[in-house]
């Protein structure tokens, strides 16, 4: 009987690090991989500085007239940035107002700008 003796191995999971794109006006060079979630996307940035200048926030049609890009868009870029705690939203009858989270991680520590 033939027994492959299986080894472990350790991997390293480095923190990726990855270059601000040139459409982001930051001091950082380097981006964490939720930050550059955040900003990778020209669209999803646009997106993250109109709710960065909208104080009551906005809902998904005002941000689709807006950005004149299509719904679908618009609630897919919604999704990434609240999968990083980017944005928070409030049910207010049928709809749902998105707001911009200061305090997330990629605003108060990485210091992109809204």
């Amino acid at each position: 009987m033939n027994k492959k003796k299986v080894g472990t191995t350790k991997k390293v999971a480095a923190e990726r690090t990855y270059k601000r794109p040139s459409w982001v006006d930051s001091a950082e060079e380097e981006l964490c991989p939720d930050c550059f979630k955040v900003v990778g996307s020209r669209s999803r940035y646009q997106l993250v500085c109109l709710l960065g200048k909208a104080k009551e926030g906005m809902t998904v049609t005002e941000l689709t007239a807006e950005l004149e890009l299509q719904q679908p868009t618009i609630t897919h870029h919604l999704n990434v940035l609240r999968s990083v705690d980017a944005v928070a939203s409030i049910d207010s009858g049928r709809e749902r107002i998105y707001s911009l989270n200061r305090d997330a991680h990629c605003f108060d520590e990485c210091k992109i700008p809204y």
